[in-house]
This record gives C-alpha cells, sequence and structure tokens, in this order.
C-alpha cells in the first residue's frame, strides 16, 4: 500500500473516530457541547477570582494571565489523564479490528483539542477586548497552539504505550500532575520563584508548552517569544523521539500484552 495513501487514511480514520466521539459524548444532553465548555471555564472563573479577590496576587490583568497559563494546564492534564490508559482499556477492539493504535490516540487528542479551542477563545475574546494589552502577539498564536497540540499528542501516545506495559502509568501520570499544578508558573508569574528553585521551570516541559502563550497574549516580547517557541519546540521534539523509540522497541510485544 502506498504510503501517502496510509497516511491520508490515518487522518480520515482519526478525523472520523473524533466525530464519532464527539456526537456519542453529546447524545440526549440538554447543553451538549457546552457541558465540556463549561469545565475549563468554570475553574478558570473561580481560581480567577479567587487569586484576584483574596490572595490579591499583584499581576496587572491577571484575568488575562491566568487564561494563558490554566486553560491550557486543563487542555494538557485532561488529555493525559484520559488518553493514557485508552491502548489498555481498547485491547479487544485493537485485536478485533485492523486499526492503528495511534487511531485511538489521536482522535481522544483531536477531540479534547476542539473543546480547548472553543472555551480559550470563548474567554480571550472578551477578556482580551477590555485589557489594555497589545494585539501584536496574536499572529504567532497558532504556532503556539500547533507546539501546543504536537506536544501533547507525542506525550499521549507515549504515555497510552507504556500504560500497556506498565499498568501502574496513569496513577504516576495523576500524582505529578497534581504535585506539578504547583511547581509550575500556572497560576502565579515565574518571577515569584526563587533563583534557587527555578529548575522546577527551567525544566518543566508542562511549561515549555504553556510559556509561549504567554509571550502571545499577556506579554508581548518578540525576542522572548522566540526564545519560548524554540524551548517548545525542542521539548515536542523530544517528547516525540522518545514515543518514537518506545514504540519501536516494544511493537513487537504490544498486542501480546494487550
Amino acid at each position: 500500500m502506498d504510503n501517502n495513501f496510509k497516511y491520508k487514511l490515518l487522518i480520515r480514520q482519526i478525523y472520523e473516530l473524533a466525530k464519532a466521539n464527539m456526537r456519542s459524548r453529546y447524545r440526549k444532553t440538554i447543553a451538549g457541547f457546552l457541558w465540556v465548555v463549561l469545565n475549563p471555564i468554570i475553574m478558570y472563573s473561580v481560581q480567577s477570582f479567587v487569586f484576584r479577590k483574596f490572595l490579591k496576587l499583584e499581576v496587572p490583568n491577571y484575568s488575562l494571565f491566568l487564561l494563558c497559563g490554566l486553560l491550557p494546564w486543563i487542555f494538557i492534564v485532561m488529555t493525559a489523564d484520559m488518553v493514557t490508559p485508552i491502548l489498555d482499556f481498547s485491547g479487544e477492539l485493537l485485536k478485533s479490528f485492523k486499526m492503528s493504535p495511534a487511531v485511538l490516540v489521536y482522535a481522544q487528542v483531536l477531540d479534547n483539542f476542539i473543546n480547548f479551542i472553543f472555551a480559550f477563545f470563548l474567554i480571550l475574546i472578551p477578556t482580551w477586548i477590555f485589557s489594555d494589552q497589545t494585539f501584536s502577539g496574536v499572529i504567532f498564536l497558532p504556532v503556539a497552539l500547533a507546539l501546543l497540540v504536537a506536544g501533547v499528542s507525542s506525550a499521549c501516545w507515549l504515555l497510552s504505550v507504556m500504560q500497556v506495559f506498565f499498568k501502574d502509568i496513569r496513577f504516576i501520570v495523576s500524582f505529578l500532575t497534581s504535585i506539578l499544578f504547583f511547581l509550575t508558573p500556572v497560576f502565579y508569574p515565574v518571577e515569584f520563584v526563587p533563583e534557587k528553585y527555578r529548575i522546577f521551570v527551567d525544566f518543566n516541559p508542562i511549561y515549555a508548552m504553556i510559556e509561549p502563550f504567554r509571550y502571545c497574549i499577556y506579554n508581548y516580547n518578540l525576542e522572548l517569544l522566540c526564545k519560548s517557541l524554540l524551548r517548545s519546540f525542542v521539548v515536542c521534539c523530544m517528547i516525540f523521539t522518545l514515543a518514537v523509540g518506545f514504540w519501536k522497541r516494544k511493537k513487537n510485544e504490544f498486542y501480546l500484552s494487550l
């Protein structure tokens, strides 16, 4: 079979499965798509209120600042949580039908990404309009989004394959993301982190994918934005390399371990 045809077929399968996932999720619900979008919006609204009014963090335009960190964080964590066990739970399906395991992983990532995009811009547009921030960095937003989905897709592929061989992976992922939420500058600026603890930020792959959003939307600086995009790209390449390497090592044992 021609490789070009195989890739087109794979993309078509991912698209159709993602569409089927969305339809089944919203079938017979009153609000439908709105239920999924409400979760990040409510979390964002509550945290924005608490950190501005209760903790009184001295950060200008804090609502916009939080948006750039919290919503990408929710997308990353929720997607990893949903996708990590997906291959392990779909063993019978993968053994019964000739389907690439990647279809299940990327279809779920695509489903979550569509939900994220809708919620992100639903909050971003009115928040941006009522702020005094410049719109200069918005042209780089598609690049930040592309790197985000590429990094999350690679990480989810790696984690979902690892879960087939090591059943504790999903619990480890949940545990680590709970800790990383406080060690990642999501709801506070990176400047708040003392120098001696910056290692938790410098080697944090999640922050590497979130940081470009801050420079695109909240605090536009072309030099810093380019550096953050480069860092995000390097992290994506590293995760992708790990995912491909692990799959090549284990693919012959994959179906035996399902």
